[in-house]
């Protein structure tokens, strides 16, 4: 078997990881605590661009599904941007910015989807033998990149409990930054997949993504019920000095 054979098969059983990545933070989402709309459209997303990435590695690489494989992880990485924003930026600033990114991203993936696939997308960022970035796959990095900027300048509005989870997803997710600059057919030492590894890593990226979410809304949702329940106290002793007979404040007095 080649090397070429050999990634071939590994890209397309790696990729069943951002499969199950999607369904478990999907379960997660609805079984645990309630994390607000756009993020269980995130983990939505994981899912399709797992499904988009079998489809490309597990049937020869076709042009559609090339197509599909650049636009749903673009569509991924926006959609992180609009929960992000959800969250931290309500102003219309952010909603600016999503819409900015938002047609970007549509403009390039009509463009490539327009060229109708003739030759071999060039590299517009190489690193000889070793592999490169397309203009798509630059693209893709800008986006993440304005989603960890998004995150990091609005850090402080984040529990300090929940903020070890966000540095540990950005190392992970720059870890497969990293092996993604490698070729897709490119193996070394017989078993370092670059491509494979790649897939696996951003799997579990997605996961503690999910870890993130789910602490820092859980430790929310505990404060929020805390300060209920404080209230809650107060207005009980109120109602209760209110209804207390005069009878009764004399004697309390008397005491």
């Amino acid at each position: 078997m080649s090397q070429a054979e050999a990634a071939h098969i590994a890209n397309a059983v790696s990729a069943y990881a951002t499969v199950l990545a999607g369904l478990l933070t999907i379960a997660f989402a609805r079984m645990m605590t309630r994390q607000p709309g756009a993020w269980l459209a995130v983990y939505v997303c994981v899912l399709v661009t797992g499904v988009a990435t079998v489809w490309y590695h597990g049937f020869g690489e076709p042009f559609p599904a090339r197509v599909a494989d650049i636009g749903t992880n673009l569509l991924l990485a926006w959609m992180i941007q609009v929960a992000v924003v959800g969250d931290l930026y309500p102003g219309r600033g952010g909603r600016l910015l999503n819409l900015v990114v938002a047609l970007v991203n549509l403009e390039y993936i009509l463009t490539f989807a327009l060229s109708g696939g003739q030759g071999a997308t060039p590299l517009v960022l190489p690193f000889g033998e070793f592999g490169g970035y397309t203009l798509g796959e630059l693209l893709l990095i800008v986006n993440c990149f304005i989603a960890v900027t998004l995150l990091f300048a609005r850090r402080r509005e984040i529990h300090p409990l929940a903020r070890p989870l966000l540095y540990l997803s950005t190392l992970i997710f720059f870890a497969g930054l990293l092996l993604s600059t490698a070729s897709n057919s490119r193996i070394d030492l017989g078993i370092i997949a670059y491509h494979a590894t790649w897939h696996i890593v951003g799997a579990f990226g997605f996961v503690a993504l999910w870890a993130f979410n789910e602490m820092r809304f859980s430790l929310t949702e505990g404060e929020h019920a805390e300060e209920h329940e404080e209230r809650a106290d107060e207005t009980r002793l109120a109602e209760s000095a209110e209804i207390q007979s005069p009878a009764d404040r004399e004697q309390v007095f008397s005491y």
